[in-house]
């Protein structure tokens, strides 16, 4: 279980632009084979009020492209499956009244538009899911990639978040897809007073995201098993941007099924026409495995294979392990670039860190080298003194 009350919320987009700046950001998912963002907003336009745009981002936050959805919903929650075949949305269909009576499954098109309400569309273009065939209003979708599960949300009653019932199922994704629907569990909820803004599942929890522009904003957990909520906690991250609305919840990993994955929450920020987004994680409460990390082999070796460049994540903090040399044996230059850690694993402000080096050449000087990972990720030496020899970082951590 992910605790919610930790103080420590390291910052993954801050104030980024999305495709367009017209509206603010509905939902958010986070892609990690290809370890890429997908934003869900509403395309506001005279002609077409229930039009989405999807923009794709790179884990810094930059436009890669966008897709057009048109004729959806809201946009209030979003899927993303990968499979060999490509990548698919779980997105918003069939809309009454502005909010989806369905989902659709949808090929990600960069620079493409496809309609959620054409039923004749062929089945390469869009398929419509409606596990719950009556009774089921403002319907949306996500997956917990950890179980390859789609989750579900439906409304009893075509009423606001605030006031609604209904519940959260959980299906068998690969299932779901061959159009089979047999619950796994389902949550019910009652009226809670609050304005949804998000959910996702990871493992045996369900997390729920509530809150309006400027207002409080809450996460609570609770147990798929028993119903129970185990927490309910203020998020105070992005407490000085403008508008601050909470837009989105997710699941946050390393890699497709990553046993160390957490939860990523999104806000809104921004003056109208102008809107930017932000997202920001919650440790893991656990310690991650080590993960190495690519580096360029023609400049530089590690002492052994144990020593190559690696990371983990323990909660809040960032744990370094190498020791290498340069391949060619020359001196040391001041301001090298060694290597670039992953984006769960860069510092929100520049971490300096102390090293060790063998000696060779530095006789009667401090045996010791300086070390920066950059909110890039970047691990660059700094020492003037052009020394031989392997440099390292064996018990180096930070806090993210």
């Amino acid at each position: 279980m992910i605790r919610l009350a930790s103080a420590v919320t390291p910052v993954l987009l801050n104030g980024v632009p999305l495709a367009s700046e017209a509206s603010v950001a509905q939902s958010f998912f986070w892609e990690a084979f290809d370890q890429y963002w997908y934003v869900c907003q509403r395309d506001i336009t005279p002609e077409d009020q229930d039009r989405l745009l999807v923009t794709r981002l790179r884990a810094d936050g930059s436009v890669v492209d966008s897709m057009h959805v048109d004729r959806a919903g809201h946009g209030a929650n979003i899927g993303v499956e990968r499979t060999g075949g490509g990548v698919f949305l779980w997105t918003d269909a069939l809309p009454v009244g502005g909010w989806a009576s369905a989902v659709a499954r949808i090929p990600y098109v960069p620079g493409g538009t496809v309609d959620a309400s054409d039923t004749a569309a062929p089945a390469t273009a869009i398929t419509f899911h409606r596990p719950r065939t009556s009774g089921a209003y403002r319907v949306s979708a996500t997956i917990d990639p950890t179980r390859r599960e789609l989750i579900y949300r439906w409304q009893s009653s075509n009423v606001g978040s605030d006031s609604s019932a209904g519940g959260v199922d959980r299906y068998d994704l690969d299932a779901a897809v061959a159009g089979t629907y047999t619950p796994l569990a389902t949550l019910p909820f009652t009226p809670s007073g609050r304005t949804l803004q998000g959910y996702a599942s990871l493992g045996d929890y369900l997390y729920t995201l509530y809150g309006q522009p400027s207002g409080e904003c809450r996460v609570t957990c609770a147990h798929w098993d028993t119903g129970a909520v185990v927490q309910d906690e203020v998020v105070a991250a992005f407490g000085s941007i403008t508008y601050r609305e909470p837009e989105g919840l997710c699941v946050y990993g390393n890699s497709p099924g990553d046993p160390q994955a957490t939860l990523a929450f999104g806000f809104a920020g921004g003056a109208s026409g102008a809107r930017r987004f932000h997202a920001a994680r919650y440790p893991h409460p656990g310690t991650s495995p080590w993960v190495e990390v690519p580096y360029d082999t023609v400049v530089f070796a590690p002492n052994s294979a144990s020593y190559a460049p690696q990371y983990r994540l323990s909660g809040d903090q960032v744990h370094l392990h190498f020791s290498m040399d340069r391949v060619d044996k020359l001196a040391w230059a001041d301001v090298t670039k060694l290597f670039q850690l992953p984006q769960p694993a860069r510092p929100n402000r520049t971490q300096r860190l102390v090293g060790v080096l063998s000696g060779a050449y530095v006789t009667g000087q401090p045996l010791l080298v300086r070390l920066e990972v950059t909110t890039d990720g970047w691990v660059t030496l700094f020492d003037d003194r052009a020394f031989k020899g392997w440099i390292g970082a064996d018990v180096s951590f930070w806090t993210c």
